[in-house]
């Protein structure tokens, strides 16, 4: 191949690509403007009704546009000639570089008019610039990629409307473009019926199903005429919940009647219903036989059909009928079946195991031997035994307390049938968990259970900085499906030094301002422990995905305080820490030791092992709480310690330790209000939603009762079904939400506002089946069961926000005191700075100067959040605590107004310059604000109010509390007192019942004589939870579930 002809094949690749692109382009047109046409036809089409003239009409049209399309967008754009001498153009203008090489060897390549030598240069030098050239640029990918986009889209929107449109759409394309020749011979439109006709059991129901073939309809009429009358009765259909029928149920069919359905003038063929005096049910009797560990005795349903009852539960049928049947069966919904035995002329029995949720209809095979449904359906509902609830009601958090002093925590359990066994279960700095037993159900079950243990810290030999973890652990007597546990939150207790070192700290402060920020690195510590033993006890109600999210999102988090800390210890080391003082090597020795578990935690995290990342967790956490410990060591010793080199180099370590700490804390805080912010937002969601399902719960109340006083039972069955499955459907969803909410935030008021939306699911459920079954009355009973128990789960959702308010209101006053505090140290050290000046050009002077402009950098970054905080708690207390509110928003506008952030990081550009007299009365005008700051927080905490709903629903709670307290109390005399009778009583057991008990009733605290008595109680016997764990059962308790309720016998 000679020069002219290489180059000549590049401009054929060219021209290749072009035509290419230009191809591509003109296909995905034409497809997306026939898919539109074809749409656009098909709906002319439904408009016209799918008459015949209408058909042809829409094809001609229809393919003259797509022929139109075809010339326009390909024929004509491809039947373009372009010259080689085109082509070169259109590359000259891609790279102008060439300046017209390519074009003239292209025009003069094959023509005489200029020599042959010239000729060849002139090619050669045009192939010779053409090879640095990169040809790949004429192929403009992005926009072929578009257009094949553009058709694949059409071609899916075409396929979406054939599979899961309209029903008019598949119907109509297959009319006017498949079926070409049956056209004008078919039905256009048809409604589909079923059973169509059919033969009927007198008084049992028939359900009806009408299907739209060819067009859509809101509207859908059943038109019913008994055999007898000569008028047609009008009813109106329900759409289904899934799919695109409609649905009548005619209730209680008691004589022949003919039918048809209609909708928008397309009608059915009439059918008929023949009604036939065969043997049906007359009445079922429902027999309970519970599982022997519930100790309840059979209940009997002498009128029933519903089976709502604990798996394991015997449920004895005996069916009457109205006349002799030669056999009968029960058929299940998964098509199982259950043979009846004859229990008398007309009459059957069986026994069902209650093993699964379901339903069922009895089936009977008369004298001619023709087998029918002669019963309604029937819902099963086989409930799970719910795991015991467990809480810890003393001390209700975290505590602090010296290495001798005695702790006593209390556990509530509780459970509908009983709880077997309750226990304490404690590990200390992260090793070997070890149970403590408070009650052992052997002898007899409890359905409630209030025992309680003291840790003797004296014994377990700790140093200040040493934690304990614990928790409560109940597990039920369920030996059905297996016993079913549960537990508690996870709670600490630290271990402090004596008090007189804090006593020496208030006398003679160090440098900082202290307090809250020492704690932030424990403090993040410790809500990571709580969060994996959350999601550890939590992991079986949790969606696989949002586990595995959940144990990703907390390897971040301790990865993200494991480099907290790393990078504290690197400051530290650069500030020469470990040359200070031997206090300060050891902070920095336990400091390291804690990011070393650190990393070990969050690798388990990360390998989805949360079981194995709790203990270097709770080791991490000793080692942290031994640093802080530490660390007021160290503030106590600058305080007591005189002026030196030496001495001022720890203080500024010890300023830098702190300063640290403070940012972290304001970081921490930052993060929280912004979790907080939207689970707040989420609660205000779930209020809302609360409030519009108990409108329409009262809504559909007011139907059924209307219908009720009518008669109307048939239309309540196939008017209200749908709306109340609506409702039902949207209720559980919220309960998910609320229950997610719960876990996340450990909130038992959550929790219990979860428990009572589940009650009201239950009971739309049973309004649901009444109103189905044409019971309007008792569906409108149901119903105002369930509307009563969304009422109450809305008042409990309130006052728990209004209880997070009180809780936000407290951080945030006690958040504005330490930054005033701090502010009086800020100007001490600043009245230090202005005495020294003569000295600012020292490094020691500048270093010093250094560090207090970073204290008042961070101190302006907690003012800001302070004020994000109290504008948060102003809007959420706007709904309720107006008062509040408005003073709230007063303290956020103090912040704001006098611009004390602002003024903090100007007070710094001014003591970079030197002016100290300057920023004094600049810092006092700070100081200022930060007073009448706390004052307008005070006020809002005075003002802090609660309804009268809240009250009378707090003194309810405390009054349900004492009784349970002293209900427990008795059990154990009870028990205390057999045993006496049998054996006799230790005095050990005789002093903890009595301290046990007048710790309880007064309330005293683990210092108190109550508590003393029940430890010394404890001694005495060897174990408290067999002093308190052999009361007996209390066998007057109803026990309720849905759809049964009965006492223990």
């Amino acid at each position: 191949m000679n020069s002219y002809e290489s180059l000549r094949e590049r401009i054929r690749m060219v021209r290749r690509r072009w035509r290419t692109q230009i191809l591509i382009k003109g296909v995905s047109l034409f497809l997306a403007s026939s898919i539109s046409l074809l749409v656009l036809s098909v709906w002319g089409a439904d408009l016209f009704g799918f008459k015949p003239g209408a058909l042809w009409a829409m094809r001609l049209l229809t393919g003259g546009a797509v022929v139109f399309v075809a010339v326009r967008f390909l024929y004509l754009p491809l039947r373009r000639r372009v010259s080689d001498v085109q082509v070169a153009q259109y590359v000259e203008e891609r790279y102008p570089k060439l300046e017209d090489r390519l074009v003239t060897a292209m025009e003069f390549g094959r023509g005489d008019r200029i020599s042959a030598g010239m000729l060849d240069l002139l090619i050669k030098d045009a192939l010779d610039k053409t090879n640095r050239l990169d040809f790949s640029v004429f192929v403009n990918r992005k926009r072929i990629a578009t257009h094949g986009s553009l058709a694949a889209g059409a071609l899916l929107v075409l396929l979406v409307l054939l599979s899961w449109g309209p029903s008019f759409f598949p119907y109509g394309f297959q009319k006017l473009y498949i079926r070409w020749s049956q056209a004008s011979s078919n039905e256009p439109l048809m409604v589909l019926v079923t059973p169509g006709n059919t033969e009927l059991a007198k008084g049992t129901d028939q359900q009806i199903r009408a299907q739209l073939v060819g067009f859509d309809s809101p509207e859908v009429k059943l038109f019913t005429q008994p055999e007898s009358a000569t008028v047609w009765t009008l009813l109106p259909m329900e759409p289904e919940t899934r799919g695109s029928g409609f649905l009548y149920l005619l209730v209680d069919v008691q004589s022949s009647l003919r039918y048809y359905v209609e909708s928008r003038g397309v009608r059915s063929p009439p059918f008929t219903i023949k009604v036939v005096d065969v043997p049906k049910v007359e009445r079922i009797q429902l027999t309970y036989r519970f599982p022997s560990y519930t100790g309840m005795s059979p209940e009997t349903v002498e009128d029933g059909g519903d089976i709502s009852a604990l798996k394991g539960t015997r449920v004895d049928f005996n069916i009457h009928l109205n006349q002799p049947a030669r056999s009968a069966r029960l058929l299940f919904d998964n098509q199982s079946t259950l043979a009846l035995a004859p229990a008398g002329d007309k009459a059957f029995s069986g026994t069902l195991d209650l093993r699964r949720s379901g339903s069922y209809v009895v089936q009977l095979v008369n004298a001619d031997a023709r087998q029918y449904p002669a019963s309604s359906e029937y819902q099963i509902e086989a409930l799970e035994d719910v795991p015991p609830k467990v809480t810890i009601t003393k001390p209700l958090r975290d505590l602090r307390a010296t290495n001798v002093e005695e702790v006593f925590a209390e556990v509530k359990a509780e459970d509908d049938i009983g709880v077997a066994k309750v226990e304490i279960r404690y590990a200390v700095n992260g090793g070997a968990e070890k149970p403590i037993r408070l009650f052992d159900g052997k002898s007899a079950s409890q359905p409630n259970v209030l025992s309680g243990h003291t840790f003797f810290l004296e014994e377990f030999n700790l140093q200040p900085g040493d934690v304990i973890s614990y928790y409560g652990k109940a597990i039920d007597n369920n030996n059905v499906t297996g016993p079913g546990s549960s537990s508690s939150d996870i709670y600490f207790i630290e271990i402090r030094p004596f008090e007189q070192k804090y006593t020496q700290t208030q006398a003679a402060p160090g440098p900082g301002g202290g307090g809250e920020a020492e704690e932030s690195l424990s403090r993040q510590q410790k809500e990571i422990i709580s969060a994996t033993f959350k999601l550890i006890r939590e992991k079986d109600k949790m969606d696989s995905k949002e586990y595995a999210d959940d144990l990703k999102s907390l390897a971040l988090v301790q990865g993200r305080l494991q480099a907290q800390a790393q990078g504290l210890i690197d400051r530290m080391q650069r500030r020469g820490a470990l040359d200070v003082s031997s206090l300060f090597a050891k902070l920095v020795d336990y400091l390291k030791a804690a990011v070393v578990e650190m990393e070990q935690a969050a690798l388990r995290l990360g390998e989805q092992k949360p079981s194995e990342a709790l203990p270097p967790e709770q080791k991490s956490l000793q080692q942290l709480m031994r640093g802080e410990s530490l660390f007021r060591e160290i503030q106590i010793s600058l305080g007591t310690q005189g002026s030196g080199g030496s001495q001022a180099n720890a203080e500024d370590l010890a300023d830098l330790f702190e300063l640290e700490l403070n940012k972290l804390k304001n970081q921490y805080e930052t993060i929280q209000r912004g979790e907080q912010q939207a689970r707040d937002q989420h609660l205000d969601e779930a209020l809302q939603r609360l409030k519009e399902l108990a409108q329409r719960q009262q809504q559909l109340n007011e139907r059924n009762r209307m219908l009720g006083q009518r008669g109307s039972s048939s239309a309540s069955a196939g008017g209200g079904g749908q709306s109340q499955q609506e409702l039902i459907e949207e209720a559980e969803r919220l309960q998910r939400q609320l229950q997610r909410l719960s876990r996340e935030r450990s909130s038992p008021e959550l929790n219990r506002v979860s428990s009572q939306l589940q009650q009201a699911i239950q009971e739309m459920k049973k309004s649901l089946d009444k109103s189905q079954q044409g019971s309007s009355q008792e569906a409108t009973a149901q119903g105002i069961r369930a509307l009563q128990q969304l009422e109450d789960a809305r008042r409990a959702l309130a006052r728990s926000q209004d209880a997070g308010l009180n809780q936000g209101l407290e951080r945030a006053a006690e958040e504005s005191k330490q930054l005033l505090e701090q502010q009086k140290q800020i100007q001490e050290a600043l009245d230090r700075l202005s005495q020294e000046k003569q000295h600012a050009g020292t490094p020691e002077f500048q270093k010093r100067r250094e560090d207090l402009s970073e204290r008042k950098a961070v101190q302006a970054d907690r003012l800001k959040n302070l004020g994000g905080q109290i504008e948060d708690l102003s809007k959420r207390a706007r709904k309720t605590q107006r008062e509040t509110s408005s003073k709230l928003s007063e303290a956020a506008g103090t912040i704001r107004d006098k611009k004390l952030p602002e003024r903090i990081l100007q007070s710094n550009q001014l003591m970079e310059a030197g002016y100290y007299d300057f920023i004094k009365a600049r810092e006092d005008f700070i100081r200022g604000g930060l007073e009448e700051l706390n004052k307008q927080l005070e006020a809002a905490r005075n003002s802090l109010g609660q309804t009268g709903e809240g009250k009378l629903e707090e003194r309810v709670s405390k009054t349900r509390q004492l009784a349970e307290g002293l209900e427990s109390m008795q059990q154990r005399l009870r028990t205390m007192q057999k045993g006496q009778g049998k054996q006799g009583n230790t005095p050990g057991q005789q002093q903890a019942s009595q301290g046990g008990q007048k710790g309880q009733q007064q309330g005293e605290t683990p210092n108190q004589s109550g508590q003393r008595g029940a430890q010394q109680g404890q001694q005495g016997q060897g174990q408290q939870g067999k002093q308190q764990g052999n009361a007996a059962a209390d066998r007057d308790r109803p026990v309720r579930w849905r759809g049964l309720s009965s006492a223990a016998a």
